[in-house]
């Protein structure tokens, strides 16, 4: 046993030796681009790496792969990066990029998304995302990398997140919008009516009225019946044709 163990702790100091002492022959990087984003691409990267960075034919110590990882994260769409070596000599980047939920389109007409985070980032040459846009009253620009700070986007956010939770309804609506009098409004991505919604106070109960009106009340007298459909008022739904 005590002559296992010894051999088994030698091989583990050659093993850690030779991975110090091995330099790096190639670089290897890794996208998340599995869930469909696709705002940062390999090229992007190792260019960012080969411009910074003295890599090849190289060791590299702890310190300056996290410089490496703190430079990755410098591109705003990039939520996460790890940076590894091997003992064949690859180093290893591993990339998670943000993952919008929603577009915004803010009165200064710059564009921008906001990840499940409430993290502020800017769009992309490389990709655009699909998901809902946000128009109307929206004074506040994308400081990359900090969280939205109006009420009135926080508010949309929290009912974003909420009406995501049904998927049937996150299907629906492709527009969120801030009226004049600072109102969130929802619009369908079939049909010619505004839902309003108000703010995000009784989500679930205005959620529950607009999916009795939806499709036990439009389902039978035409989706274009009505203009506006306002569930604001507890126990209400009021109409404009």
């Amino acid at each position: 046993m005590f002559i296992g163990l010894a051999a088994f702790v030698v091989m583990i100091l050659i093993a850690k030796k030779n991975r110090q002492q091995s330099v790096i022959q190639q670089i290897n990087i890794s996208i998340d681009d599995w869930n469909g984003n696709s705002f940062v691409t390999k090229s992007q990267v190792l260019s960012l790496i080969k411009n910074n960075f003295n890599v090849l034919n190289n060791n590299l110590t702890g310190k300056e792969l996290e410089r490496i990882e703190q430079s990755i994260k410098v591109i705003p769409h990039v939520k996460k990066s790890d940076a590894y070596t091997d003992d064949k000599g690859n180093l290893n980047i591993k990339i998670e990029q943000r993952e919008p939920i929603i577009r915004i389109f803010n009165l200064q007409n710059q564009s921008y998304y906001v990840d499940q985070d409430g993290i502020k980032f800017p769009t992309s040459s490389n990709y655009t995302a699909k998901v809902p846009i946000i128009t109307g009253n929206i004074i506040e620009v994308c400081d990359s990398s900090k969280k939205i700070q109006s009420p009135e986007l926080k508010k949309l956010f929290n009912i974003v997140q909420y009406i995501n939770k049904n998927n049937l309804w996150k299907a629906m609506i492709g527009q969120y919008n801030i009226n004049e009098k600072k109102q969130i409004e929802l619009i369908p991505r079939f049909g010619n009516c505004t839902i309003i919604f108000g703010d995000d106070k009784e989500m679930e109960q205005k959620l529950n009225r607009l999916d009795i009106f939806y499709f036990d009340v439009l389902k039978k007298i035409g989706w274009n019946k009505y203009k506006v459909i306002n569930i604001m008022y507890k126990n209400q739904v009021v109409c404009l044709k």
